[in-house]
């Protein structure tokens, strides 16, 4: 992930595998960014706040799926757990919000700590 070509194919394709390093520092600053607009920007219109959350959850989508990958998994399941963070991120208010948000932690926690497949797989082979 030294190059710009490499960082290009961690955030603009959903095809490949990552390992769990490449996921955290994919990961951790679409978070940042997202909570960094959501901070310095509370009032910011709604098109600019939907435009940036479209973005960064392609970009997660891309990360996720790669990751998912490694696991020996299917990507589309990036889907179902981007859905929960997006209904997380709606009702953030609520119980069931905070309910969400803490039961997302742990598939998100378990993609960053543990290892892939050390075998090539239907996906390719195991990254550097």
């Amino acid at each position: 992930m030294s190059t710009g070509h490499r960082l290009a194919d961690l955030y603009l394709t959903a095809s490949g595998r990552i390992g769990r390093r490449a996921f955290t520092f994919g990961f951790l600053p679409l978070a940042l960014v997202w909570a960094v607009f959501v901070l310095l920007a509370p009032t910011a219109s709604v098109w600019i706040a939907r435009l940036l959350a479209a973005v960064l959850l392609y970009l997660a989508a891309c990360v996720t799926a790669q990751r998912l990958h490694d696991r020996g998994r299917a990507g589309w399941w990036a889907g179902p757990l981007l859905a929960a963070v997006v209904l997380a991120w709606t009702w953030r208010e609520t119980p069931f919000g905070w309910a969400l948000g803490v039961l997302l932690l742990a598939p998100l926690f378990d993609l960053a700590m543990r290892p892939g497949q050390a075998d090539f797989n239907r996906y390719g082979a195991p990254p550097d």
